[in-house]
């Protein structure tokens, strides 16, 4: 169709033009997946940020009028999602609550107080019959009792972890193809440990982060196995087999509505592959990662809100006293600056809380919503649906 060609044209060419800019230019394309069919790698860039908003504002209207397309809701909202971060590159401001919801089909996500002191009361006893105190000590305490500085054999590791998740996920959904990824140790100051993306051409590659920022622990290469690779990179193989999906949008992005979907399968995928329960140790840090994630989710509202950012970083810090003051700093930094990282950070929280829902469907139910999630491309509210029992096809077509 001409129309999936002048999408996947028009996605290439504003990523050629932000990769031109330099430090200044935004990330376009995340996972580069879209058949070369379709548009050709090396297009030239737009003359400007307003070529590009100007041709995909029509892009947008043909949309509205097209026939053929597998999922015209996504798409539509992936696009939503390309135009308000376009806007935002070129220096508008929208209000947090508008720009979430056009990005990421979301609403900003609070959570709720009661909820978060019964987690931190139950991970203070938790944390304590280990001898880790919950206040300024307990950093060091954890990082000797939990933590890990000697990367030494840690590829080997995540590797042999990813191998056994992975054929525990094809068990559950046979058309998974197995997949094949590189490993590379980078150290960059950014809020992520890992960063995962590839292309057709370069296949996938996993970023390994060394920064001072960022912390590991000794179970860090079974999470980030069943994260990155029983997760992500699983997710890419089937999106790139998939018969239900639109060609344009497998030029995926973490700018719009598919960044929500793709965190919230990675973050789940530890717990779909232990119903019985994760080790302890690995439970617990996954229960304290959880909970620190939301009190940083409520710490940014609170900025966007207008509160002075030092209140507000010493409030989080002391809130999660086991998390570098550091990182805490940094993070709320980057949501505050980055067009992209005030949108796409967001995501983790309520992605995480949607997904989760899915552990209490029957086993059936869940491998199936799990085998939807993997093979095709939703908004949120199609999620919530697909978690609700819809037939895939009926959501798709709606």
């Amino acid at each position: 169709m001409k129309l999936q060609a002048d999408i996947a044209t028009f996605t290439r060419r504003w990523h050629a033009l932000e990769k031109s800019l330099g430090p200044k230019g935004g990330l376009v394309i995340d996972f580069d997946l879209a058949p070369r069919d379709l548009a050709a790698a090396d297009l030239p860039p737009y003359a400007g940020r307003e070529d590009a908003l100007d041709v995909l504002t029509e892009l947008q209207a043909q949309v509205e009028l097209a026939e053929g397309l597998h999922n015209r809701c996504f798409l539509a909202h992936h696009l939503a999602g390309s135009e308000a971060y376009l806007r935002a590159l070129l220096g508008e401001r929208a209000p947090f609550s508008a720009y979430l919801q056009a990005t990421m089909g979301i609403a900003p996500w609070q959570s709720d107080p009661r909820d978060i002191e019964a987690r931190r009361e139950a991970l203070q006893a938790e944390l304590s019959r280990l001898r880790i105190p919950w206040g300024p000590d307990g950093y060091a305490a954890m990082r000797a009792r939990l933590g890990r500085t000697d990367l030494q054999g840690f590829e080997a590791e995540l590797r042999d972890h990813a191998q056994g998740l992975v054929a525990q996920v094809r068990a559950r959904v046979p058309a998974a193809p197995a997949p094949t990824y590189r490993i590379e140790v980078v150290e960059e100051d950014a809020y992520w440990a890992n960063w995962i993306d590839g292309s057709v051409e370069e296949g996938v590659t996993l970023k390994v982060n060394r920064h001072p920022r960022i912390e590991y622990v000794q179970s860090s290469p079974l999470q980030l196995a069943a994260h990155e690779i029983a997760g992500h990179a699983v997710h890419v193989g089937c999106l790139r087999a998939s018969a239900t999906v639109d060609p344009c949008t497998l030029a995926l992005a973490v700018h719009a509505c598919e960044a929500f979907q793709m965190e919230g399968l990675a973050q789940a995928m530890i717990h779909y592959l232990h119903p019985e329960g994760l080790p302890k140790e690995v439970a617990l840090l996954e229960r304290y990662r959880d909970y620190a994630s939301d009190v940083l989710n409520d710490a940014q509202l609170r900025v966007e809100a207008g509160e002075p950012i030092d209140l507000v970083c010493a409030d989080a810090i002391a809130a999660s006293p086991l998390t570098k003051a550091l990182s805490i700093r940094s993070s709320l930094r980057d949501r505050s600056r980055d067009p992209l990282f005030r949108t796409y950070i967001p995501v983790y929280a309520p992605a995480r809380h949607t997904f989760l829902r899915a552990l209490e469907l029957s086993p059936e139910a869940r491998d199936a919503f799990l085998a939807a999630v993997l093979t095709g491309l939703w908004t949120p509210g199609q999620i919530d649906r697909l978690l609700e029992g819809e037939d895939p096809a009926v959501v798709r077509a709606s």
